[in-house]
């Protein structure tokens, strides 16, 4: 070949070269890469099949708010503008007010009438004794008693300061057609509270506690399970639930992990479990520190597949604790950090442009002040969610985090 040939075919080669490194640099900085590593490997050959189960079912849940008028300014600055920017088209919520109270009577006449245009109940008075006073118990009480105010088959507990921080989409909550549930193990939380928690579990199931409950929301349970474990739990101590509950909970306790537990000793077939580890441990635990009323090390040993120990995505944080909570960044941080990754990238990058597209958003695996994002595993767990979260996009989703891209420096809370 002459020799001018040969130049030739050097610098095509080397154009040719140049061109795919930057292909590759575009797709790599714009995630197209990754993306489209996920849509051909990461869903199972079942995924229709999942999808079409998972969006029925999360069709028949209803959210469950029990709140008060004192909690309004939170209701309105904290819940409503993550639900507004996240969860998919019209929410099914119900909110529990208090019968007594006039203030309650008198926002249910309103309440109704705005986003997001919530059912009102109302929650009639007991013995203050049974919540020993105190209108956190009385809460914690009134969530064992849903059936009259639930329409619908699964009920989502949630908090006025629930923040969610991506889009919700059903695979978040639900898998294979079954509520997710969360549990957190391993070290006790620091608070004194949160080590004896355990204690209150046992006392109500006469079982240790197989893991904190009080790790993710919305907390989804299948109605008619929480009407049969009020059931056992009656015939467990043969007396009424109420006299049973004022003992349980006269100390550091939490209904979720009752709820939790219950659904695992038996309707364990029926949701999806997955046990995290607490972070400080760096990935490892032998049972030191273990909370007093909790399983020891070695039923997570022979219990506790490895599937279960996947770091799944959560849907939301628990603002008042959550690092800082009190100073209003943090609030506008974590939704716009949630608004960026579910679409904000492209939609509002002047938003998003100090954010690593590429990067892990701790607030998926942070809750209570527990990070699990320690784990490895979280990153791909985290773009296979949004993965779904694109493929699950419509007009609708994006004109709500458009949205929020607009609205989201003017969120303010002050505590």
């Amino acid at each position: 070949m002459p020799i001018h040939g040969i130049i030739l075919q050097k610098r095509f080669r080397a154009i040719l070269l140049c061109f795919f490194f930057v292909v590759a640099w575009y797709l790599y900085k714009y995630q197209t890469y990754n993306y489209i590593i996920e849509k051909l490997s990461y869903f199972s050959p079942n995924h229709s099949q999942d999808r079409k189960a998972n969006q029925a079912v999360f069709e028949e849940l209803e959210l469950y708010l029990r709140m008060s008028s004192r909690f309004l300014d939170i209701y309105d600055n904290v819940l409503l503008p993550s639900l507004r920017y996240f969860w998919p088209g019209n929410v099914s919520i119900v909110v529990v007010l208090d019968q007594e109270s006039a203030q309650d009577q008198e926002l249910s006449k309103t309440l109704s009438k705005r986003y997001p245009y919530p059912r009102v109940e109302f929650q009639n008075p007991i013995d203050p004794s049974i919540y020993h006073w105190r209108g956190h118990e009385r809460m914690q009480r009134d969530f064992f008693y849903p059936e009259d105010k639930i329409k619908k088959k699964y009920v989502g507990f949630i908090d006025t300061d629930t923040v969610f921080v991506t889009r919700v989409i059903p695979e978040l909550l639900f898998e294979e057609g079954k509520p997710v549930i969360i549990g957190n193990y391993g070290k006790y939380d620091t608070p004194l509270f949160a080590k004896e928690e355990s204690l209150g579990t046992g006392k109500m199931l006469k079982s240790k506690e197989i893991a904190r409950g009080m790790a993710y929301f919305p907390v989804i349970m299948k109605l008619s399970h929480i009407v049969e474990l009020r059931k056992y739990v009656e015939k467990l101590h043969n007396r009424p639930f109420d006299e049973i509950f004022k003992i349980s909970s006269n100390g550091p306790f939490s209904q979720f992990s009752v709820m939790c537990q219950y659904a695992w000793n038996f309707h364990r077939d029926e949701y999806k479990f997955y046990f995290h580890l607490r972070s400080y441990n760096n990935g490892t635990w032998h049972g030191e520190d273990n909370p007093p009323g909790r399983e020891p090390y070695q039923f997570y040993q022979t219990n506790v597949t490895e599937e279960q120990r996947m770091p799944k995505p959560r849907s939301s944080i628990h603002l008042r604790y959550h690092d800082n909570w009190k100073n209003p960044d943090t609030l506008r941080n974590v939704i716009k950090t949630g608004i960026c990754f579910s679409g904000g990238f492209d939609l509002c990058p002047n938003q998003c442009k100090h954010l690593n597209r590429s990067g892990l958003q701790r607030e998926l695996y942070y809750f209570e002040y527990n990070d699990w994002s320690w784990d490895k595993r979280c990153l791909d767990e985290q773009r296979k969610h949004y993965a779904l979260v694109a493929e699950q996009s419509n007009d609708v989703a994006l004109q709500a985090l458009k949205a929020g891209c607009d609205e989201v420096g003017r969120l303010s809370f002050k505590p």
